[in-house]
């Protein structure tokens, strides 16, 4: 493990620490701060209590192997292990693979054919312009970077899947995001940036880096962006000024609570007011354009 101090001794980056390292570090995450945005409540039941709920394991896990296939080949083996087919229907084949598991425990269990697609998806990933700036600049998959918030004071944690590190081609470096989803298509990818507040990590993410490389300017954020099934198309997008921009509002917002919410020890839930409900604004607006042609 190597730790790379920050001049200015406010920020700092381990490369090779293990996902479980960095998830067991008591600085806040991003994930943190979106369950704040959505109630003091969430934040303190997922991060304070550690009741939350995860998303299924096999999503998570085609999706941790694209990253690692993707990013970190070599950690291939010490991560996963495929799964031969066991005859569950028998007692003996159940006994197999119980026994096969338990000798394989801690490692994340994969198919054959959950590999092939993720090989797909690497080979796709590599017809993309931002691979080529990835491999022509030097750059980092899954270094962590800790640093204080300038505003708040508040111990933060980031994690890009890989950063290029400032350069003459990137005098701002750059980070890249991988993410597995079941549309790339811009329209949907969009809604889903909104939904998993990928503008909030965004925010955050160019944050820690720009504290740790002390940059002129924040670093521009690529996505890479797979999809998750036959023929796994690929898509990369640049984050534009105006996504930045509200991540930025959104990732302000966000600290400004949990510091409130640090300091005075209250963890509230959703207003218990009543309030109208409304249509999402691009099904009115389409239903206001159908009238009218």
């Amino acid at each position: 493990m190597t730790t790379l101090i920050a001049p200015g001794l406010n920020a700092l980056m381990v490369e090779q620490m293990s996902n479980d390292e960095y998830h067991a570090r008591p600085e806040h995450s991003s994930s943190q701060l979106k369950d704040m945005l959505r109630s003091g409540a969430h934040f303190y039941s997922n991060h304070i209590l550690k009741e939350v709920e995860r998303e299924s394991k096999a999503s998570m896990d085609f999706g941790t192997l694209a990253h690692t296939l993707f990013l970190e080949p070599e950690q291939f083996d010490d991560e996963f292990v495929i799964a031969p087919k066991f005859d569950r229907r028998t007692k003996a084949g159940k006994e197999e693979a119980l026994a096969w598991e338990q000798a394989h425990a801690g490692k994340i269990l994969v198919t054959d054919e959950q590999v092939e697609g993720a090989k797909r998806i690497v080979a796709n990933l590599k017809m993309l312009s931002s691979y080529a700036d990835m491999q022509n600049n030097y750059g980092m998959a899954e270094a962590s970077i800790f640093y204080t918030d300038p505003v708040f004071d508040l111990q933060l944690r980031v994690r890009p899947d890989f950063h290029i590190v400032p350069c003459d081609v990137f005098p701002n470096g750059m980070i890249l995001d991988l993410k597995t989803t079941t549309d790339a298509r811009p329209n949907e990818f969009s809604r889903k940036c909104a939904n998993f507040g990928y503008d909030l990590s965004a925010a955050m993410y160019r944050e820690g880096f720009q504290q740790y490389y002390k940059t002129e300017e924040k670093p521009p954020f690529i996505f890479l962006v797979a999809e998750s099934a036959i023929p796994f198309n690929v898509k990369q997008y640049k984050a534009s000024d105006l996504f930045l921009s509200v991540g930025e509002a959104r990732y302000n917002k966000a600290k400004s609570l949990l510091a409130e919410s640090l300091l005075i020890n209250e963890w509230g839930g959703y207003s218990l007011e009543m309030e109208e409900i409304f249509l999402p604004s691009y099904m009115t607006k389409q239903a206001l354009e159908n009238d009218f042609n």
